[in-house]
């Protein structure tokens, strides 16, 4: 994908999503940005052991590691901001992991990777919303960091469900 696609595709999610940014803070972008690393995490790990298909299993792999390391930065960029990283999944995103957890076969292929697909397409509208308005110099850097990288993986997730 060329820099100037990704930069319309960016404009193209922050604009539809309306004024999603304004009045939220480095917490909500720390929250948010922690609970999708987290849930991607955890999911990937169930896939590493429980998908049927090794291409999902392969990907799964590279997920935790790519989300452990994000979470690593952010917990890293976070720091003296006011915002505290989570360690823990809120309501909706346990639901999700446990959803999945009762799945097998290509019902948990799918599954897994339209959650995924989501999770990704979610992160990269958080990323590019705080690249346009969020204003800390630790955080800002991060998220735009992050929008090449999750926009990879969202291709990637809907490669794998077919979409």
């Amino acid at each position: 994908m060329t820099t100037k696609f990704s930069i319309c595709v960016i404009a193209v999610i922050v604009l539809s999503a309306g004024p999603a940014w304004a009045g939220k803070d480095e917490v909500d972008f720390v929250t948010r940005a922690s609970i999708g690393n987290l849930f991607a995490i955890t999911e990937s790990q169930l896939a590493i052991e429980h998908a049927s298909d090794p291409k999902l299993k392969a990907f799964a792999r590279q997920l935790v590691a790519a989300h452990e390391k994000a979470a690593a930065e952010l917990q890293s960029a976070a720091e003296g901001s006011g915002a505290t990283v989570s360690s823990s999944l809120d309501a909706d995103h346990q639901r999700r992991v446990a959803e999945l957890q009762g799945k097998s076969g290509a019902d948990f292929d799918k599954s897994y990777a339209a959650d995924q697909g989501e999770n990704h397409s979610n992160l990269l509208t958080l990323y590019a919303d705080y690249m346009l308005l969020g204003d800390n110099p630790k955080l800002k850097p991060l998220a735009i960091r992050m929008i090449p990288l999750t926009e990879q993986e969202l291709r990637s997730a809907q490669a794998l469900s077919g979409n």
